[in-house]
C-alpha cells in the first residue's frame, strides 16, 4: 500500500511541474543559456505592409548577456527576445503566464500564453515549445486590436545539444479597415497593406568563439614559465 502511495505522490508531483509555465519556459530556454557569444550571417527578406524593402545581408554579433548588434546597423525588426529565443527575458515583467491546455493538443509540444507590457500597450505572447528538443517551435503575438505576428522558426542542431533557427520567418496582419494595394519591386502579386512578412535565414555559425579565447589566454597565463 505504501509502495502505491508513494508512486501516485511521484505521478502527480511530475503531472504538477508538466503544467507549470514557468518550467517549460525555463526547460527550453537552457538551450540558450549554452550561448555565450555568436556570430551569424543574417540575410533579411521582407515586405512591411505599405512598404517593400530590398533584401539585405549582414552579420550579426552577440555577447551574453545583452549586447546584439549587426556590423552595418541594420535593425533586425524583430524583438530581440524573440530572435534570440531567451524565453526567460520574455516572460520578464509579465502581467500573467499559464500553459494553455487545447483540445486537439499534439503530443510532446507545450503551449504557454504570456500576457506583458508592451508601449503602453498589453501584448499577448502565445510559444509552443517543442519537448522533445526544449525548443521554441512557433509562436504568435497579439498586439490589440492593432497587429497579430505568427512566428515560425526552423531550427537545426549546429552542435550536440544546442540548436539554432536557420529561418525564422514571421507573418504580419494589421487590423487596419482601409486597405491598399502597394507596389512590390519582386513583381509578385501586389498584396493589401494589412499583410506583410519578415524572411530571416542565418549561416555560418560561429558559436562561444570568444569564450574560447578567454579560456586559451587564461590557460597560457597558468602555465609553469620554462625559461627561467
Amino acid at each position: 500500500m505504501l509502495k502505491k502511495i508513494t508512486i501516485l505522490s511521484i505521478c502527480l508531483t511530475m503531472l504538477l511541474v508538466a503544467v507549470d509555465p514557468n518550467y517549460y519556459i525555463r526547460r527550453a530556454n537552457l538551450n540558450f543559456k549554452q550561448v555565450n557569444d555568436m556570430i551569424v550571417n543574417l540575410r533579411i527578406r521582407s515586405r512591411m505592409p505599405e512598404a517593400t524593402l530590398p533584401d539585405h545581408e549582414t552579420v550579426v554579433h552577440f555577447i551574453s548577456p545583452d549586447s546584439l548588434y549587426t556590423e552595418d546597423n541594420t535593425p533586425l525588426m524583430i524583438p530581440p527576445e524573440i530572435f534570440l529565443m531567451d524565453l526567460e527575458r520574455l516572460v520578464k515583467d509579465a502581467i500573467s503566464i499559464r500553459t494553455i491546455e487545447l483540445k486537439e493538443n499534439k503530443d510532446n509540444v507545450a503551449f504557454v500564453e504570456v500576457l506583458k507590457p508592451m508601449e503602453g500597450k498589453e501584448v499577448i505572447f502565445l510559444a509552443m515549445i517543442d519537448t522533445v528538443n526544449w525548443i521554441l517551435a512557433q509562436m504568435k503575438m497579439i498586439d490589440k486590436p492593432d497587429m497579430v505576428a505568427d512566428i515560425n522558426f526552423t531550427q537545426e542542431e549546429i552542435q550536440p545539444g544546442l540548436f539554432m533557427p536557420t529561418e525564422i520567418r514571421v507573418m504580419i496582419e494589421s487590423k487596419e479597415t482601409q486597405k491598399k494595394v502597394v507596389p512590390n519591386p519582386r513583381g509578385n502579386i501586389p498584396m493589401t497593406s494589412s499583410f506583410g512578412y519578415i524572411d530571416l535565414s542565418f549561416s555560418n555559425y560561429r558559436i562561444n568563439t570568444l569564450s574560447e579565447v578567454i579560456i586559451e589566454t587564461d590557460s597560457l597565463s597558468t602555465e609553469p614559465d620554462t625559461l627561467k
